[in-house]
């Protein structure tokens, strides 16, 4: 049991530092449950369409992924298929237009992950809800094929 406990502090802290007493407390003395995290849903894929201004996002499962133009679902993919490639720019057509692809990590976030993936030393935790959020990761710091691609970009 003190395994899983601090195997559960770690998490925290490396996940979430701003809520680990939070949740030590309510674990602790079942206080009101902390608000948060809010739960992170990886983006395969996402692109502003600069004509028109148009926001296509892919998020979901490898199997079952949505595709979201302007806030509409206009169609599911499966994204393990679809989003593999690893070589950069990726395109992608739907509902009658082309996307090219963009990332919302930070200069910093990509370095720090270019810089771990280089070097094999410590995770950039500081940096690990931004990269995940952008689907450059998944929840093992591995590079995703959307995070080879950001990094190829470089």
């Amino acid at each position: 049991m003190l395994e899983v406990r601090e195997h559960f502090q770690r998490v925290l802290e490396e996940w979430v530092p701003e809520l680990r007493e939070a949740w030590l407390e309510y674990l602790k003395s079942r206080t009101a449950e902390p608000e948060g995290p809010s739960p992170i849903q990886p983006v395969a894929f996402k692109r502003v369409r600069e004509a028109s201004g148009s926001v296509a996002e892919v998020r979901g499962r490898d199997d079952d992924a949505q595709v979201w133009v302007d806030g509409t679902l206009v169609e599911r993919v499966v994204a393990r298929k679809d989003f593999t490639q690893e070589l950069s720019p990726a395109v992608f057509r739907a509902d009658g237009m082309e996307f090219v692809e963009l990332f919302d990590a930070s200069p910093e976030a990509l370095a720090a992950l270019d810089e771990y993936r280089r070097s094999a030393g410590e995770p950039p935790w500081e940096h690990a809800s931004e990269l995940l959020a952008d689907g450059l990761i998944d929840v093992h710091f591995e590079l995703t094929p959307r995070g080879r691609r950001a990094l190829a970009q470089r």
